[in-house]
């Protein structure tokens, strides 16, 4: 697969589909995960990092999370942080807002020590039950940044599926 954006290539920029200031918000929305996120966005810095002040408001929240993921530096560092990742952050966002489609989800992936784990085998057999939906390529996304030996994989199953996202997902 020939990707140029993140998650597929770890150097490149968000995806198109992800790469939209008003949806990371909304994965952030929840309160724990807002408030944590926020403090990561006031301690570190990455390349790029707009001026901030002590006081973000959403709209500040909002440019601050598009700036951090968009960079490689910064998603870096905040993996390496204690705050959220986006990859949870996407899944805690997909439990809240449709609920059978993760328990669908859940119920084909691998439970780690409680971490879900979802193989580019039980993606197949989901996908062949699955109407393309945005919410199952927000799903794929996720998994493709938890699982770094699977990524290339995940996407390649789910565009072979639903082609119409190649370009969301960056792949030329």
């Amino acid at each position: 697969m020939n990707a140029s954006c993140y998650p597929f290539n770890l150097d490149g920029p968000l995806c198109p589909l992800l790469n939209n200031k008003e949806l990371l918000a909304e994965f952030y929305s929840e309160e724990s995960l807002r408030h944590g996120i926020k403090n990561f966005c006031k301690k570190a810095n990455w390349p790029g990092k707009p001026a901030t002040s002590f006081a973000i408001d959403p709209a500040k929240l909002q440019e601050l999370l598009l700036s951090l993921f968009n960079s490689p530096a910064g998603r870096k560092t905040l993996q390496a942080s204690r705050a959220t990742y986006l990859d949870n952050a996407i899944w805690q966002w997909l439990t809240v807002t449709n609920p059978k489609l993760a328990e669908r989800v859940s119920l084909v992936c691998d439970d780690v020590k409680g971490r879900l784990f979802l193989k580019p085998e039980a993606l197949v057999k989901l996908l062949q039950k699955e109407a393309a939906e945005v919410g199952l390529a927000y799903v794929v996304l996720a998994f493709a940044m938890l699982q770094p030996d699977d990524r290339q994989r995940l996407g390649e199953v789910f565009l072979a599926k639903f082609p119409d996202y190649a370009a969301k997902f960056g792949v030329v």
